[in-house]
């Protein structure tokens, strides 16, 4: 599925990045041998994969049901976002199976399924950095963007996302290798297209997020400092500074691995343990890159003070509903038992009509 891994051992044929999911392309095949892992990946990824599927629908979903309950939350950044998360959450299942065995889907789902992927991937990074990025400048200038220019700028990096993702759309195919399916690049003697794919997601799926977070918490740290009111009560500051740090954290490891692997592409790095430990980061560091698809969303609530008060709101205004029904059910309650009482003094037991009959006409009881 990865479509930033480098082919593995055989430099007669040219694999794709997403050969380590199978790895049938470099087990048993030259004399670097990763068995290991194969197993590993085989064992790992499709549980992950789906616990991070199931998560990643779960968050995203809860934040539109926000969205929709909200009126005036509705953003069109953070819902952008939050659309390019669960359109790449929706291609894990495809990619659970694949790691698990082989490509069952066919060739034209395999296309279909890598362009999704590449272009959720692509907008969510995009849409994180250009959501804070419009933070600042809603900050800086006093007054919220309009509505058009923000749709304007969602259209674009769209637009950006798909056309990054059109090189994978034109190489990626279904074809069978070793007895088994694969999805995969296949770029034939066109090795300068993998070295610029590698270099592309580099580039514009983490360089160019992080400068745009980096230099929105900066000016908005700066525009924060020289107000009177402390840094904590800033309701910017956190959410800015919060997702520049979870992006770092996310997303910085698996681009070292990725340029690592691209240097053993150039043949700079060419052990065989040094291959087979890139192969093993590249699996960890993915894995921890994939939580973004609900880290994203959760982040979002968490670091947002509007949604919470929203959400403090709607929990105390509950709360109040509840109490003042139980409340009416207790009263309620309490006049049906003084009805009781006072049907009880109008209308005496037989016990009673028979003891003031003795009292006042010395008549015995009725016996039964």
């Amino acid at each position: 599925m990865d479509v930033f891994l480098p082919s593995h051992i055989n430099e007669t044929q040219d694999y794709s990045y997403e050969d380590y999911y199978n790895l049938a392309a470099s087990v048993d095949y030259g004399p670097c041998q990763k068995h290991q892992a194969k197993e590993f990946s085989q064992a790992f990824l499709p549980v992950f994969y789906s616990v991070t599927c199931v998560l990643g629908f779960v968050t995203n979903f809860f934040l539109i049901a926000v969205f929709i309950k909200c009126k005036s939350l509705r953003k069109a950044l953070p819902l952008n976002m939050v659309s390019a998360d669960l359109v790449f959450t929706a291609t894990l299942p495809f990619w659970a199976v694949y790691a698990g065995d082989e490509w069952v889907f066919g060739h034209h789902a395999c296309k279909l399924v890598t362009f999704l992927y590449i272009v959720g991937l692509y907008g969510s990074n995009l849409f994180v950095g250009f959501m804070i990025l419009q933070k600042y400048v809603d900050m800086a200038c006093g007054s919220v963007t309009r509505a058009r220019r923000k749709i304007g700028l969602s259209v674009v990096l769209w637009l950006l996302s798909a056309l990054a993702a059109a090189p994978h759309l034109y190489f990626v195919e279904a074809h069978e290798f070793q007895g088994q399916q694969i999805c995969t690049n296949h770029f034939l003697h066109k090795h300068g297209w993998k070295i610029y794919m590698r270099y592309q997601m580099i580039v514009l799926g983490f360089c160019v997020p992080l400068a745009v977070l980096v230099f929105s918490s900066v000016v908005v740290l700066r525009i924060v400092a020289r107000r009177t009111l402390l840094l904590q009560r800033s309701k910017t500051l956190m959410l800015v500074l919060g997702f520049t740090l979870l992006f770092f954290v996310l997303w910085f490891p698996y681009t070292v691995v990725m340029f690592l692997h691209s240097l053993q592409e150039l043949h700079i790095i060419s052990e065989c343990v040094t291959s087979l430990h890139l192969d093993l980061a590249i699996v960890g560091t993915e894995c921890i890159a994939f939580m973004h698809v609900y880290v994203n969303p959760v982040a979002y609530v968490l670091l947002n003070r509007r949604i919470w008060r929203k959400m403090r709101g709607r929990c105390m205004a509950r709360t109040e509903n509840l109490l003042g029904a139980s409340e009416s059910a207790g009263s309620g309650s309490s006049q049906e038992s003084a009805v009781e009482l006072k049907a009880l003094h109008m209308y005496p037991s037989a016990e009673s009509e028979g003891s003031n009959a003795e009292r006042q006409g010395h008549f015995l009881p009725y016996l039964t």
